[in-house]
């Protein structure tokens, strides 16, 4: 018996899909129709401009990314929450990110009321606890299969973000940096093969 990959669609043996800008706006748009909108944008927005992990969504606290009721510049993500149990500091200074926060935040304040504590999870399900990480992972692949991206998982955020990275000619060491990778070849397979980017790069030269 073989033992699914976490993140991975079931019965797919290879690297989930990458998104283009116009495929993450379709998701974003089918995100915006739905229950949880402001959650589940703010989820994918973490994931796809960020590129942060299953298990790093599901640990945030709301403390982690608010601060004197503004969104922090920088979101340190502490040993616990990560893969490797190694720290690392994430940017919140794109717009999009600091818009999806704000918005998504500002929900949770009406809906908790005086309950509201910035010690909550940031995250968190209908039953009003924490995600799980593979909860995480399956909030993720649902919102995909919504938009009719059956191949798309919670690894498609990150291997978007990196794979725009690298073809934006930002170095390897510095997208490695960001995806909080121990190497650049982890960073490299995390790049999709894509034709048609190869023969507009030749075709400019």
């Amino acid at each position: 018996m073989t033992t699914q990959k976490a993140g991975r669609p079931a019965g797919k043996t290879g690297q989930a899909k990458v998104l283009d800008e116009k495929e993450l706006k379709n998701v974003l748009k089918i995100v915006k129709d739905g229950n949880h909108s402001k959650r589940n944008t703010a989820i994918v927005i973490l994931s796809n401009y960020l590129g942060l992990r299953s298990k790093e969504l599901a640990a945030l606290k709301i403390s982690d990314v608010l601060e004197h009721d503004s969104i922090k510049k920088v979101l340190r993500l502490i040993a616990s929450y990560t893969k490797g149990a190694k720290h690392r500091d994430v940017s919140l200074e794109n717009d999009k990110v600091v818009k999806a926060l704000q918005e998504y935040i500002a929900a949770r304040r009406t809906e908790d009321g005086l309950t509201f504590n910035i010690d909550a999870p940031l995250f968190r399900s209908q039953k009003g606890t924490a995600f799980s990480a593979n909860a995480m992972v399956r909030v993720l692949g649902d919102i995909y299969k919504s938009a009719g991206f059956n191949d798309a998982s919670s690894h498609t955020g990150r291997r978007s973000l990196i794979t725009k990275l690298a073809y934006a000619g930002i170095d390897l060491n510095s997208v490695r940096q960001i995806a909080g990778h121990s190497s650049i070849s982890t960073t490299q397979r995390y790049v999709d093969d894509n034709p048609q980017k190869m023969a507009d790069i030749l075709k400019s030269i």
